[in-house]
């Protein structure tokens, strides 16, 4: 086994994904005549930008405004007597806005007497934010989660890799950050503009009567923090599965579980533009998937305007939209993502929180959870219910995992031997939960992802894999059933009358109308087509392969490029696990094998037909690079020397 690995890495293939993805970028930005001519064209931009931060610096000096937001834009820095005099100042509008309508209760009275209470208390407290939540208990559990050995290198690491020891993360990691002093008339302003905010509160509360007003203030307080420290949206996306499922459960009011990601997104494209507009620092920063993805959607607008046979034009943009729109957040986060810390505590937050959404799947499986009889078929015996969590498919709970499995494995190769054991026992959760839905392409798509990772890292655990393929079936006589079931004469018959092998046959056929550019985008398949089933003359169905879905609407030119791409992934995450530095080389093969187990169950199943899935692996793409460490070429001040 290990003569095999040696010789198929020093192959034409393993020299192809193994090969250096920074020293590649080097000569990519060295030779690139697009790049060329983009510095030039952009020249002019650069320095009119660089004059606009220059008026702006001018004109803030002694502003009142400036001070304020210069207050605000540090909020790691706040100091607990300045939030303590906010707050008395924000209590005694919402009181005086009560007051005046004659709604203040003696209810309220004693609630907000208990808080004036307790802001009186602290209201000469010069401890930041930061040391508040340095010395918390919520923070020592987190830095339990996270491995030392990962978070903070060896010295040698660090003079091979001075990104991980930056003296900007130095200074942001320290206790004595303090956020520049609201004093004198910025100080009143301040206060005053909170207090006339507590008594609109306190009007819209009453004419409204409705609490949900009360939760306005904490809207604009995370608007604001997302937008000054634009990373922390980042974390909405590792958590999307959990934060979409709350949203859906209890805050279905204004259909917004349908469209906070995009309003994320559009918040964090903002908060971008707005610190280039007024840092001088800034830098641009590039990976080596840039260009692929950047031509593959340059290919979909391509077939999106020659297409003229859609029944209404919204029908093309709803499938230019589900391929693209969610594929955006691959370049914020390559942006936002300021060095390997950053990735490590997203993929410690992905892991656990994945970790809970397995568990409850093995709880529903235990318990029996209801299931549509339609996950099954008739013919099947022996499986009783499949896991869903609060996934709501099997399938897509069997893809992230797909995901999630080899970062926990990547895990517990770091630590202590107490975190070592919990992310084993994490790995463990999820390999059992994904043994319990029953999703075939899902297995198929780990055992994958668990055979790279032994065949790059640690060759024990493809032994495991093989000794837990033999008594698997033993121990759960339905997984045995469910794979010789799919190997069987009467699969194959079934799924050939209106079954998997039927619909890609059909996309197969519609490859054939129009082999270059596809019958259309959002024609065929997918959410996009059944959304506009009623325009569309033909029925619209789930491929259950994306690949041929892609190719249906798009052609083999559209498919091909979305292969190329799939290609560069790939390429790129395996160049980085080839060549990450010790400490960051497990949890970059884990990223690479997840992204890779997910490319093949996209084979099998509609993986990217679920906004998560497509926002995850696109984050683990961006997540991935930063693993790769080096000096910084990646990050590209743009001062056009």
């Amino acid at each position: 086994m290990e003569q095999s690995a040696k010789v198929s890495s020093q192959g034409v293939v393993g020299r192809y994904f193994g090969s250096d993805p920074l020293e590649r970028l080097h000569r990519q930005r060295s030779s690139s005549f697009i790049l060329g001519l983009w510095s030039k064209v952009t020249k002019p931009l650069e320095q009119l930008r660089l004059k606009f931060i220059a008026f702006l610096e001018e004109l803030s000096r002694g502003s009142l405004f400036a001070t304020i937001v210069r207050h605000m834009a540090c909020p790691e820095g706040w100091q607990l007597g300045g939030l303590a005099r906010a707050g008395l100042a924000f209590i005694a509008g919402l009181t005086v806005g009560l007051l005046l309508l004659g709604a203040l209760t003696i209810k309220k009275a004693l609630a907000f007497a208990l808080v004036v209470a307790l802001f009186l208390f602290w209201r000469n407290s010069t401890v930041t934010i930061l040391r508040i939540w340095r010395q918390s208990v919520p923070a020592q559990v987190a830095d339990f989660f996270v491995p030392a050995q990962v978070a903070s290198p060896s010295p040698d690491s660090q003079k091979d890799y001075p990104e991980e020891s930056s003296s900007h993360e130095s200074r942001r990691d320290r206790y004595d950050v303090v956020a520049p002093p609201l004093e004198g008339l910025s100080a009143y302003t301040m206060y005053g503009l909170l207090l006339l905010f507590g008594a609109l509160i306190g009007f819209l509360w009453v004419r409204m009567n409705s609490p949900y007003v009360l939760a306005l203030p904490f809207i604009l307080l995370i608007v604001q923090l997302l937008f000054f420290r634009p990373l922390l949206g980042l974390w909405a996306l590792a958590l999307y599965g959990p934060f979409d499922w709350f949203l859906r459960q209890y805050v279905d009011r204004f259909g917004l579980p349908n469209w906070w990601d995009e309003a994320l997104l559009l918040l964090m494209a903002s908060a971008i533009g707005a610190h280039w507009l007024s840092q001088r620092d800034f830098r641009w920063k590039i990976h080596p998937t840039f260009y692929a993805l950047t031509a593959f959607i340059a290919v979909m607008l391509f077939i999106f305007l020659i297409d003229y046979t859609y029944p209404r034009i919204h029908v093309p943009i709803d499938g230019l939209r589900v391929i693209v729109q969610h594929m955006l957040w691959f370049y914020l986060a390559v942006q936002l993502l300021r060095h390997s810390k950053d990735s490590l505590n997203l993929l410690v937050g992905f892991t656990l929180a994945t970790t809970i959404i397995a568990l409850y799947g093995v709880y529903q499986y235990i318990t029996g959870a209801p299931m549509p009889s339609t996950w099954v078929d008739q013919a099947e015996v022996g499986i009783r219910t499949r896991a869903y969590s609060i996934i709501g498919s099997p399938n897509v709970l069997g893809s992230l995992l797909v995901l999630s499995t080899p970062l926990a494995l990547a895990l517990a190769y770091r630590g202590t031997p107490t975190q070592r054991l919990f992310y084993l026992g994490c790995a463990a959760i999820m390999g059992l939960c994904m043994v319990v839905t029953f999703s075939r392409g899902a297995w198929l798509g780990l055992a994958l992802a668990i055979v790279l990772f032994g065949a790059i890292y640690d060759r024990r655990l493809i032994a495991g894999l093989l000794i837990g393929a033999i008594l698997l079936p033993i121990a759960l006589p339905s997984v045995a059933d469910r794979v010789s079931y799919l190997l069987s004469p009467d699969y194959f018959s079934k799924s050939a009358q209106g079954g998997r092998i039927d619909r890609w046959n059909m996309a197969l056929e519609k490859v054939q109308e129009k082999p270059l550019t596809g019958i259309g985008l959002g024609q065929f398949g997918g959410a996009a087509a059944d959304h506009n089933k009623d325009f569309l003359s033909h029925p619209t169905l789930y491929t259950d392969n994306y690949y041929l879905k892609t190719a249906a609407e798009t052609g083999l030119i559209g498919f091909f490029s979305f292969i190329f791409l799939m290609i560069a992934v790939m390429r790129m995450a395996f160049g980085v696990a080839a060549h990450a530095p010790p400490h960051l080389k497990a949890l970059a093969t884990g990223v690479a094998c997840g992204l890779t187990g997910v490319v093949f169950h996209n084979a099998v199943e509609n993986v990217f037909e679920v906004p998560m899935m497509v926002v995850l692996f696109w984050l683990f793409t961006a997540i991935a690079w930063k693993f790769r460490g080096g000096e910084s070429p990646m990050d590209v001040r743009m001062d056009h020397r």
